[in-house]
């Protein structure tokens, strides 16, 4: 994104469709395009988090939406605010082959480009099978996840609305 396209909100699905409940990021992203308001941009991403970095550089409040390994039971959502805290391990296995989200949130914040609000949206999944859809029980939490960004994004817009930063329009 060039900086004057840059949105004060960005919303970032990661994951791969093609792999069962790995899908829920980009599913939640593409039932949020064209759902949002003014300053608020909608994207999906794959494998290459490291472009998270670059799309996320400028916006002055992002949400990720991800699919974890089952901790306590699928479907949960958990809500973590990144800006503060570092993903927990147990939310972060390590990745032999590429960076995960707990590697990309470190990275930037040692770098100095992490945003001031950074939250991440977990759903514990159910299965990675390649070629499955998302399974029942992600599939019912989609409108829950749904539900909460639309109250962050309220939220996020309000305090930018408040601090001047996007006007009464």
């Amino acid at each position: 994104m060039s900086g004057s396209d840059r949105p004060l909100v960005l919303v970032v699905g990661i994951g791969n469709p093609d792999r069962g409940d790995d899908g829920i990021g980009p599913i939640v992203a593409r039932m949020l395009s064209g759902r949002v308001p003014d300053g608020v941009h909608v994207l999906e991403l794959g494998s290459d988090l490291l472009a998270l970095m670059e799309n996320w550089d400028g916006a002055s409040s992002v949400i990720v939406v991800d699919a974890v390994a089952p901790i306590t039971r699928p479907g949960r959502i958990h809500r973590i605010d990144l800006a503060k805290n570092p993903l927990p391990v147990a939310f972060a296995p390590p990745s032999s082959h590429a960076f995960g989200l707990a590697e990309i949130v470190e990275l930037a914040r040692s770098l100095q480009r992490l945003p001031s609000c950074l939250v991440a949206y977990l759903v514990e999944a159910e299965q990675f099978e390649t070629g499955a859809p998302l399974s029942p029980t992600l599939a019912n939490a989609v409108e829950d996840v749904l539900e909460q960004i639309s109250l962050e994004l309220s939220a996020m817009l309000g305090t930018l609305q408040a601090r001047g930063t996007v006007s009464n329009a």
